[in-house]
């Protein structure tokens, strides 16, 4: 009972409280706890004799705070402080989370005294539900801080109560300035009592009310605003305020009077007006058209603009001016229509193109008229003007307007796009000995395989004799250029059959970019022109980029591919290794063989260069393979000679994995032995070291190939571990037998911190799986300690050593061997 207390209050009486209460000495032993508090105890997997009389409190706290309990630490330092004397009182609150639930505690620390010594009496009080409504306030009140509108209280004499920022920024009034104050002084720009009446009465019935009101600004500015007022009622349902949401509708009124000036005009013009979507459904069409097509507005909205376009007659002519539209976006000749009685008659078309804020087609505007002679006499003059008679292709001039807006379309969109110029390599040749004729005909065959090789919103130009220019409009993927290119240059190099004749011709492309090269139409035609030329002194029928920029890339890139496919033949490769140490004997157990590539010129390169190279030209094969080896026989040599059970990790590209095996028999290993010595050994010399990402997206070949591995007695190594998205099934699927934690964890890692309590988890996990834990980029002797007392089996890094050559590694491990 508490009978620290029995003079002011009778122990059975605060026994009865719902309250937890316990007195405390001024030595922290609990003199006496009420009811509530052993009962919370026992409630929550505690025990209640060890919260309870003459149990330490203060020990307790201390226990739980070494355990890891930020709270019980705080806890303990506010009783010391008021059994100190430094405070008379302290309240501290905490969550305490139960199981499905979210809980929040009160501790309130008052000093007392106890036969004249200093003691404390601590009230736990429950405040879950306070703090779930604090939090909802908060809530709600930031909701309202946030929103993008005006919101605005007041009572109901309009006296303002609450004022939003928003407020602040429509109306240029603080909420300082305007709490306090009535509303009608600040907003509207025209009262009138008898509205403000009905307003107030459809309040009062308990109703909302919205509508538009002119109001006015600090400046005096007035703009129209649409209200939405609300009531606010008390407990009985007594109106005791308003609440209104106001929005700024001074675009949308600007918006509303221009479309129905449109609206007027669209409906009354005479010109034939079909408004399509990108698929060419019908969404709107005019009166007018409704009058030319025979069909009525119900029966063409979402129907396909293809319903109204002639047959036989006129599908090639129909075709061709479409063509035309998706490569300008705007295109106007004549066309065949049907009309609903089965008619077909020749229209002048004109159809514009409407783009989004991302450069992409919105809506096409399509406007019909009656077609003239005249009409037809300027469209051929304008054919004649844009498009080469020979090829049919644009020519210069149209070339010229396209790629104008093929740049405008990329400056919107924030794509790049890609100029090609192509001269046909010995063309003249063909001139000069079997005439022009046949020359003009192997032009329209060129141009027919170069326009194969395209998109259908690409464009390919004619400039004049044997020159040709491609555009490659808003590109997603630079690397379609080369694709392209590639493309263009395997259809030119097709025999071309002319008559009886049998011709071989290439092509020579150079290629440049917008924006990196160029932002304008003269100069990106430079640029392409020099880039072909280029291409064509390189020896004729290839590509080029326009220096310097892509180009010296490329160049250096084809240049390093080159120097790496002999390095392995001119001895220019080696393999260092680099220590993996066990943290609780200091040994080296093991080794990560480590690729280095030494240019005779360059000198040292970054495998972070060379190794991406080597994957993507296919040399990592022949490279891993070798590597492979050598790292196999050096375990053997330090096995044989320092530690029998010593092991080196090699990492495995997927490519690796990839090559292409003969169908009559399973996959030859890359660890083979040929050599009768080998077999005295198991197979556990060599450690595979495979990414997450390998493990994730292998193929069946993949797998079967690993697994293999695992049967021929070699371990695996989870590489970079915690980086990707390993799943713990494929831990166990493929039996790997150790985790290499990434440096990136390792590298910041000190006591206390979200790093070393990531790799406590991986060690854990590890440990539970039966799988042993690696590692990496330890630098530090704070670090080497954190993992060791983590219980991380091996540690890799600087501390340790840096990568040492086969030589050096075996001093290493000597003079280790003799230290023990």
């Amino acid at each position: 009972m508490l009978t620290a207390l029995s003079d002011a209050i009778p122990a059975v009486t605060i026994d009865a409280l719902l309250e937890h209460i316990v007195v405390i000495d001024q030595r922290g032993t609990i003199l006496s706890a009420n009811k509530a508090w052993r009962d919370f105890a026992l409630a929550n997997g505690g025990d209640p004799l060890h919260v309870c009389e003459g149990i330490n409190y203060l020990d307790v706290c201390d226990r739980a705070a070494v355990a890891g309990c930020g709270d019980a630490a705080h806890v303990a330092s506010l009783v010391r402080d008021t059994l100190a004397g430094r405070r008379r009182s302290a309240t501290f609150d905490y969550p305490c989370d139960a199981p499905h639930e979210a809980r929040w505690f009160s501790l309130k620390i008052t000093a007392l005294d106890h036969a004249g010594a200093p003691a404390v009496v601590l009230v736990h009080d429950n405040i879950t539900e306070l703090k779930r409504c604090e939090r909802q306030i908060q809530f709600q009140a930031s909701l309202l801080a946030s929103v993008e509108q005006a919101v605005i209280a007041t009572d109901v004499a309009g006296t303002i109560l609450y004022w939003n920022p928003f407020a602040e920024k429509l109306y240029g009034w603080s909420a300082a300035e305007a709490m306090g104050r009535n509303i009608i002084e600040l907003v509207p720009a025209d009262t009138s009592s008898e509205r403000a009446a009905q307003i107030m009465a459809r309040l009062q019935a308990g109703c909302s009310w919205s509508g538009e009101f002119l109001v006015r600004d600090r400046d005096g500015t007035t703009f129209p605003m649409h209200v939405t007022d609300s009531p606010i009622r008390d407990e009985q349902g007594r109106l005791v305020g308003v609440i209104g949401i106001s929005t700024d509708i001074s675009e949308w009124k600007k918006t509303e009077r221009a479309l129905n000036l449109s609206a007027m005009v669209y409906e009354a013009i005479g010109e034939a007006i079909m408004i399509t979507a990108p698929d060419q459904r019908i969404v709107a069409v005019n009166p007018a058209f409704t009058r030319l097509s025979g069909y009525t507005e119900y029966e063409l909205i979402d129907q396909s603009a293809r319903m109204l376009l002639g047959g036989k007659l006129g599908r090639k002519q129909n075709g061709e001016v479409l063509q035309r539209l998706e490569k300008s976006g705007h295109v106007q000749g004549k066309v065949w229509t049907r009309h609903k009685n089965g008619d077909e008659c020749a229209e002048w078309l004109r159809i514009d193109t409407i783009y989004d804020e991302r450069g992409q087609v919105k809506f096409r505007v399509n406007m019909f008229s009656g077609i003239t002679d005249q009409k037809l006499a300027e469209d051929t003059i304008w054919r004649q003007a844009n498009f080469d008679f020979l090829t049919g292709l644009p020519n210069r001039s149209m070339f010229h307007d396209r790629l104008e807006h093929e740049l405008r379309k990329s400056r919107r969109s924030g794509l790049p796009l890609a100029l090609m110029f192509i001269d046909m390599d010995h063309f003249k040749e063909v001139n000069d000995t079997l005439g022009h004729d046949t020359g003009d005909k192997l032009l329209r065959e060129v141009a027919s395989r170069l326009s194969s090789c395209i998109r259908q919103a690409d464009t390919v130009a004619r400039l004049g004799g044997d020159e040709f220019t491609v555009i490659l409009g808003e590109l997603d993927d630079l690397d379609s250029v080369e694709r392209v290119a590639h493309a263009m240059l395997a259809a030119l190099a097709k025999p071309f059959v002319i008559g009886a004749e049998t011709l071989y011709v290439s092509g020579s492309i150079g290629i440049t970019l917008f924006p990196h090269d160029a932002t304008n139409v003269d100069a990106l035609l430079k640029n392409a022109d020099q880039a072909m030329y280029a291409a064509k002194s390189r020896g004729r029928n290839q590509f080029g980029y326009f220096m310097p920029s892509m180009q010296r890339a490329a160049q250096n890139k084809m240049r390093t591919v080159n120097d790496l496919r002999a390095a392995l033949a001119r001895n220019q490769l080696r393999v260092l290794y680099q220590p993996i140490v066990e943290l609780s004997s200091g040994r080296i157990r093991k080794a990560e063989a480590l690729l280095r590539w030494e240019h005779p010129q360059r000198g040292a390169v970054s495998p972070a260069e060379f190794i991406p190279l080597a994957e993507e030209s296919g040399l990592i094969v022949a490279i891993g393979d070798w590597v492979f080896q050598q790292a196999f026989h050096q375990a053997m040599r330090w096995r044989a000679s320092i530690d029998p059970q010593f092991q080196i990790s090699v990492n495995m590209s997927p490519a690796q994995f990839r090559r292409q095996w003969s169908a009559t028999g399973p996959p030859p290993l890359p660890h083979k032995r040929s050599h009768p010595l080998l077999g005295r050994y198991s197979g556990s010399e060599i450690v595979l070291e495979i990414t997450e990402g390998m493990l994730m997206e292998s193929t069946h070949s993949i797998r079967e190939q690993l697994l293999a591995f695992r049967e021929s007695g070699i371990q695996m190594s989870l590489d970079d571990f915690g980086t990707g998205y390993s799943s713990l099934s494929y831990l166990k699927k493929f039996h790997i037998d150790y985790l290499k934690i990434d440096q990136s964890f390792v590298l910041k890692m000190v006591a206390g911190s979200d790093d070393l309590a990531l790799c406590e988890a991986i060690v854990v996990m590890g440990h539970k799986l039966g799988i042993k834990v690696i590692a990496e980029g330890v630098e530090t002797q704070e670090q080497r300690e954190l993992l060791t007392g983590a219980g991380c089996d091996f540690g890799q890094g600087y501390l340790f050593a840096r990568p040492l050559t086969a030589p050096q590694f075996d001093r290493l491990l000597r003079r280790r061997d003799r230290g023990r």
